[in-house]
């Protein structure tokens, strides 16, 4: 029986996936990375590790521990799909690349127009 993971990336047809990722937070363990990007455990550890040696990325950020349990949020997923080769990743890094974007709100303070980018 397989756990569902708040990232689903399932081949629809030979070649094409489909990417879902649950509403709100994401964190997810060493293990349910490599099993969503297809990969072994260990390569997922020594991206971790690479990442946060390269200060790409904060650990304070990124990473929490809950019940002895290491999880990492959708920035570092994000980080380590760059990073790890499958077609899993892969598509997930078409997913990133072609979500629906946030827009560009523009606030005006005293005559000044400000950018803030949700």
């Amino acid at each position: 029986m397989e756990t569902k993971t708040p990232i689903q990336i399932i081949e629809t047809t030979i070649g094409n996936w489909e990417v879902e990722v649950a509403a709100g937070e994401v964190w997810m363990t060493r293990s349910e990375i490599a099993r969503v990007f297809g990969v072994f455990v260990a390569a997922v550890h020594a991206n971790i590790r690479a990442i946060y040696r390269s200060g790409s990325l904060s650990e304070y950020r990124t990473h929490r521990e809950m019940k002895h349990v290491d999880l990492y949020n959708l920035e570092m997923i994000a980080a380590l799909a760059f990073r790890l080769r499958s077609p899993q990743s892969e598509a997930f890094r078409r997913w990133l690349l072609r979500r629906p974007q946030f827009p560009t709100i523009v606030v005006r303070v005293a005559d000044q127009e400000c950018p803030i980018i949700n």
